[in-house]
């Protein structure tokens, strides 16, 4: 009861806290049990409840053992259907013995056609990289076949979890769902060696994995390509006639830029590392400005930055005032959950899951509290009361568009600031600007060219 409660609040909370959740090949999502779902792991709490929102049945979940502390935490965590890991880095050598106990009880759960969420990576990074894969998911999916003869018919399920900014409110989430793997093909080699299979099968899941999540090797090369992606992502969407705003083809496009990255490091490192400086130097002028890099592009035409400060300037005055009544109403249940957030925790990768859990209650806590106090001081009741508490949520979604609206405002500003009383810097931008369009597509062109067989109308690599 308490989970299928907490599952449909937290259904809820993920469509607010998100501005967008893209899920490909949701239809995987619906298949039953036994079956094994397996993710990267790099937002905490916040990856199985996005993914079992998804999904019609029951899920266990293996944990980390540090979460089941004594008292309400561990009896919610139980309650929650969570499994307890007893981790060597956790417990050292004491744990293999309850471990088994744990692997047991998977074991069983999995034999009633159960379904079960494991992130095999073990721990929680806020890194776009699937980090080396621990081998328990892989000894538990072919355990569980070899009481049944590998006649049980699981299947292990990998989901691609990939966050436009994990901490960040109203960012979004593209969850990449790929085939389901079945184990008929490991049987031979489990009777033969249990250990060598499952580090087979965990290989096998690595290269899965790596293909539905954005994978990086390094900082450096994750630094560099969000960078490319900053300057040139609007440039690839236009030439390949993609989506603007669809999350696959943003998806692809960064895979093709990691992949183009990779090629030049190692036949070119010098001409990567100019990139980087020259990347650095342009985006370091546009930040001392106050500019994005997709507010440059080309000098604006009078007549359009006439319209466009007229309009912007009638939605914020006509908006200004839905916009008081939304910061009242909405700024103290909108802080306190990040405040309370980063007092309980100083890892990052809580921040989030955090944030999202409070905020279910410092809501509706807050607007109860208003209902109960416009009825009491105001008079409000019935039809009145209700259009007013309906108010409270979209308001506040106003103040998010309406500041959102503002930022724009300022860099437009700015950049038709520089249009009209500092052209010789906003010239020095534009020619930047073309100069690493050129040295991009030079290198687009060269990647492209070393895969023969491309075809012009589906290229999606820079």
């Amino acid at each position: 009861m308490l989970y299928f409660l907490l599952k449909n609040l937290f259904r809820i909370a993920l469509r607010v806290f998100f501005k967008r959740i893209t899920v490909n090949n949701r239809q995987r999502l619906l298949g039953e049990g036994p079956l094994i779902v397996i993710s990267n792991h790099p937002n905490t709490l916040m990856d199985p409840v996005v993914t079992a929102s998804f999904m019609k049945q029951e899920i266990y979940f293996l944990a980390k053992s540090s979460f089941f502390k004594p008292g309400w935490q561990g009896w919610l965590f139980h309650k929650l259907f969570m499994i307890p890991v007893y981790r060597r880095e956790d417990v050292g050598d004491s744990g293999t013995a309850q471990n088994d106990a744990t692997f047991s009880k998977c074991y069983e759960f999995l034999g009633t056609g159960g379904t079960l969420m494991v992130f095999p990576e073990g721990n929680s990074f806020m890194q776009r990289r699937l980090r080396p894969l621990k081998t328990g998911t892989a000894r538990i999916a072919l355990g569980a076949e070899a009481q049944h003869d590998f006649n049980l018919g699981l299947k292990i399920l990998p989901v691609g979890l990939n966050y436009s900014d994990p901490s960040r409110f109203r960012s979004e989430v593209f969850v990449n769902v790929g085939e389901p793997l079945s184990l008929e093909a490991y049987k031979e080699a489990y009777v033969q060696d249990p250990f060598k299979a499952a580090h087979a099968l965990t290989d096998q899941l690595k290269e899965i994995l790596e293909e539905l999540v954005i994978h990086s090797e390094t900082d450096e090369e994750d630094q560099l390509a969000r960078q490319i992606e900053a300057v040139y992502q609007d440039t690839l969407v236009r030439e390949l006639d993609l989506a603007p705003t669809e999350p696959e083809e943003k998806f692809l496009i960064t895979k093709g830029i990691l992949q183009s990255i990779k090629y030049f490091e190692a036949r070119d490192p010098q001409r990567v590392h100019a990139l980087k400086e020259e990347l650095q130097e342009y985006l370091s002028h546009l930040q001392s400005l106050g500019l994005l890099p997709e507010g440059v592009k080309q000098a604006p035409q009078k007549s359009k930055v006439a319209w466009g400060t007229l309009e912007t300037l009638a939605y914020l005055v006509l908006g200004f005032p839905v916009y008081v009544f939304g910061v009242i109403h909405n700024y103290l249940p909108y802080l306190l959950p990040a405040k309370i957030a980063k007092a309980l925790t100083k890892d990052i990768e809580f921040y989030a899951p955090m944030m999202m859990t409070i905020g279910m209650f410092t809501f509706p806590i807050f607007y109860t509290i208003i209902g109960l106090a416009v009825h009491a001081w105001l008079g409000l009741s019935g039809w009145a009361l209700v259009a007013y508490l309906v108010a409270l949520p979209v308001t506040g979604f106003f103040v998010l568009h309406y500041w959102h609206r503002i930022q724009v405002a300022r860099r437009h500003w700015i950049f038709f600031s520089l249009f009209y009383r500092r052209s010789t810097v906003l010239q020095q931008l534009l020619e930047q600007r073309k100069r690493l369009m050129q040295v991009l597509e030079a290198a687009r062109a060269e990647f492209l060219g070393s895969f023969p067989e491309t075809k012009p109308k589906t290229e999606t690599h820079p």
